[in-house]
């Protein structure tokens, strides 16, 4: 039965008692309504109660209001409220089902309401590790810190921090610099600490992981979003300058700074493996650590309650691509780190998106793959060509070769052949040197064997190596030798008019 305060208890006896209103003028005078005045002055009657009272209000409640037969001494089972929270962060466990659980083994147990409160002041005493409930495997918090650590000569060390908002499990890793490709390596080896993947990234506003940042729809980097496709998770961006969209990885830098960071500045490491190594040593201590105020440990928690509740990993390992935006060029050729692949010609002089691996380049327009190729790490080979991307007019030159152009220039004898050997020797590749040997050869084709033999000795002696000038040295010795036909003419005079002879 619903209790009424204390103070009015006392109003009502005092109006009764005191002053003889009615039942229907006490209610008007103190706002309750008729049947609460009747019910008190009933309690009151039949306790032998009257104003003025002379109790405390625990008393007069407990003389108003006495326990039933033996309800003085019952007690209701107080649920186990560890194990409810532990229960809570497993995926589809709600605190509906649980009280459901717990009045099936406790039918004399609390209602709902008061089932509920409990858990809620539970959470309250413990806020350090229960601001927001989050279900297992959810998610997963990511961030750099801020401090670094000398190593090597002068060389400093990043570091990488992952938290697993339900179980408070970290991963912190050092990286030589916080480049797109670390910042995607960080996340691959994260998820193969944890040995699986969580539903949701959220990583913070950095460059490699938010091209245009938005308040409400951030551009995900091309290459982070291929990786979360990869693993098939959803990135969710924090909102720029909103640290409280991921609370953990914020308390999981400053863990990494004071627990692992600090812990490590005054060790000299000459290596970067020796500082990783050391690192990982540190992260293995620190997540095997009890807790301060829960029972068990970062890791304990994590097998427990959320490693099960991770996806698998997929089959293969991601591997790491680079995006770009090239433009194909008029020779139907794209260019990446100073080494040039082709693309089918009728490309050419548009804007392509590339994607390089450690392996393989691989050409898109509008999405669609139009080229693919093995990547190039040979310093002289700079072209990497595809004949079928090639024009037809275009192929006929496709199958050149250096042995090609010695056997052609053997048949004019062994000079032009030393010389066109001597040419593609001139040039960084001997395919820069094709065009030239051919235009020579082509020049050749009207010129004795022997006149040929000659020009190619002197333009060799000469250290001639173009077009341009082994035709005018053959020009010239041409010129030499062939001597000069006399002019016939009618206005001519000839030597015997500036002889003295007899003029016409």
């Amino acid at each position: 039965m619903r209790r009424t305060d204390v103070e009015k208890t006392k109003e009502i006896l005092r109006l009764h008692d005191e002053l003889g209103l009615s039942q229907r003028e006490i209610a008007a005078a103190t706002g309750c309504s008729l049947g609460t005045v009747s019910s008190t002055l009933s309690k009151a009657k039949a306790a032998d109660i009257t104003y003025p009272v002379e109790m405390t209000a625990k008393q007069l409640g407990s003389a108003l209001y006495p326990p039933k037969d033996g309800a003085g001494e019952e007690k209701h089972s107080e649920p186990d409220l560890e194990n409810i929270h532990r229960e809570m962060q497993r995926k589809g466990v709600t605190l509906t089902l649980l009280w459901e659980e717990y009045k099936t083994a406790h039918p004399d147990g609390l209602m709902y309401t008061q089932f509920c409160q409990r858990y809620r002041d539970f959470r309250k005493q413990n806020d350090v590790y229960m601001r927001k409930q989050y279900k297992a495997g959810e998610r997963l918090e990511t961030d750099w810190a801020g401090l670094t650590l000398p190593y090597g000569e002068g060389q400093n060390a990043y570091f990488f921090v992952a938290a697993l908002p339900a179980s408070a499990c970290l991963y912190v890793e050092p990286f030589r610099d916080m480049e797109s490709h670390s910042w995607i390596t960080a996340h691959v080896n994260a998820f193969t600490y944890f040995g699986g993947v969580p539903r949701i990234l959220v990583p913070d506003n950095c460059k490699t992981a938010v091209q245009k940042a938005d308040y409400y729809d951030p551009n995900i980097n091309r290459t982070y979003g291929e990786m979360a496709r990869h693993y098939g998770v959803a990135v969710i961006p924090a909102r720029p300058r909103k640290p409280r969209d991921k609370p953990h990885a914020e308390n999981g830098v400053q863990i990494a700074e004071r627990r692992i960071i600090a812990k490590l500045r005054n060790r000299q490491f000459l290596t970067f493996e020796e500082l990783r190594e050391a690192t990982l040593e540190e992260l293995d201590r620190l997540n095997r650590q009890p807790f301060q105020k829960l029972p068990g440990s970062r890791l304990s928690v994590f097998l427990e309650t959320e490693k099960d509740a991770l996806r698998p990993l997929p089959a293969s390992r991601f591997e790491y691509a680079e995006w770009k935006t090239v433009k194909a060029g008029m020779d139907y050729h794209v260019e990446f780190d100073g080494r040039y692949y082709s693309v089918p010609y009728q490309y050419a002089g548009r804007q392509l998106d590339l994607r390089a691996t450690a392996n393989s380049i691989e050409v898109f327009c509008e999405h669609e793959r139009i080229a693919s190729h093995i990547r190039s790490y040979i310093r002289q080979m700079r072209y990497t060509t595809d004949e079928t991307h090639m024009p037809e007019n275009h192929r006929a030159v496709a199958d050149w070769t250096p042995e090609r152009f010695l056997t052609w220039a053997r048949k004019f004898g062994p000079s032009t052949e030393d010389y066109i050997g001597w040419l593609m020797e001139q040039r960084e590749i001997p395919e820069q040197a094709f065009k030239t040997c051919a235009g020579i050869l082509r020049l050749g084709k009207d010129l004795p064997a022997g006149r040929m033999e000659t020009v190619c000795t002197q333009a060799k002696t000469q250290n001639i190596f173009s077009y341009k000038y082994f035709k005018m040295l053959l020009q010239s010795l041409q010129n030499q030798s062939t001597p000069a036909k006399p002019i016939q003419h009618t206005n001519l005079r000839g030597s015997g008019y500036y002889g003295g002879g007899t003029h016409a």
